[in-house]
């Protein structure tokens, strides 16, 4: 059964009328214009007072490493944020990062990606890339962690299948949180799930979608949509996804596509949950970051 904490804030979300809004001519135009003249949110004062924080520059663009000071342990997250390619990260993403040091003990790397729309996908995965291979460098693949919430579950997907295909060094698991796996939102199942999912719609699915794709390109292509590439080969997966949200289609493919080709794919569908719940402060978020935590933790076989 939900939560009462959760049905609040979903009630809140829902009455907000933010899904309508952001579907408005022009309005999502101004929203991603007033985030980017903000600019991305800093890691908050628990992570600085525990933390030792690096920030460098990739390709010209901002990248944290953390480094918890009572560090014991060698687990290192690469962690990219969500916002459908278009937002910058934010103070909960943060809060979320702060919560798996504490539990894990982890260093963590989060780029800050180049966004959509004065950037395609192209830029962006060749900054992510470049990331990559300076954490593989610092603290080996074998120890890294590639996570990442709705768009950035999708990069971490696209990342990881990329170094596949280039026969690069894998991470040695994936955690992927409400990812976003296809920019063509056509699968008929999210018809429905469009009238539970208070945030996310079809239509806005197509058009950020857009805004990442290069002019004349197909939005079923990879890695611009990862679900449409093979999954075989890939490490190990933890993927969560809501039953109200309209990208369960995307984790419900993925599992399937990845039972085709034998890949190890393990899907938590939490009941009348939302897009990327497990961020949230409700008691259904502290059950999935327990899982999470446990599959950080626990060797492969």
């Amino acid at each position: 059964m939900i939560s009462l904490r959760a049905r609040f804030l979903f009630f809140l979300v829902r009455i907000s009328g933010l899904k309508d809004r952001l579907l408005k001519p022009g309005r999502d135009e101004k929203f991603i214009a007033r985030d980017h003249a903000r600019g991305p949110a800093t890691p908050g004062r628990w992570l600085r007072k525990h933390c030792d924080i690096e920030q460098v520059e990739v390709n010209g663009q901002p990248l944290y490493r953390l480094n918890p000071r009572a560090k014991d342990s060698s687990l290192h997250i690469f962690y990219l944020h969500g916002g459908g390619y278009a937002f910058n990260i934010v103070s909960l993403h943060w809060h979320f990062i702060r919560k798996l040091i504490r539990r894990t003990g982890a260093s963590v790397t989060v780029p800050i990606y180049p966004l959509s729309p004065e950037n395609k996908w192209d830029v962006s995965y060749a900054m992510v890339m470049d990331a990559f291979e300076q954490a593989v460098s610092l603290h080996g693949a074998e120890n890294i962690v590639v996570m990442g919430d709705s768009a950035g579950g999708g990069f971490s997907l696209g990342l990881t299948q990329m170094l596949r295909n280039q026969c690069k060094t894998l991470p040695d698991k994936l955690v992927l949180l409400s990812p976003y796996l296809d920019q063509t939102a056509a699968d008929s199942t999210q018809v429905e799930l469009e009238k539970t999912d208070i945030l996310i719609s079809i239509e806005g699915i197509r058009r950020l979608g857009s805004w990442w794709m290069r002019d004349g390109e197909d939005p079923a292509m990879f890695p611009a949509s990862p679900l449409f590439e093979t999954v075989d080969g890939l490490p190990p997966m933890l993927v969560f996804a809501g039953s109200d949200e309209v990208l369960l289609a995307d984790a419900l493919r993925l599992k399937q596509k990845g039972d085709q080709e034998g890949a190890e794919i393990e899907l938590k569908v939490y009941d009348r949950m939302q897009h990327v719940w497990m961020l949230l402060p409700i008691p259904e978020a502290k059950r999935a970051l327990n899982e999470i935590v446990d599959f950080l933790l626990t060797a492969k076989a």
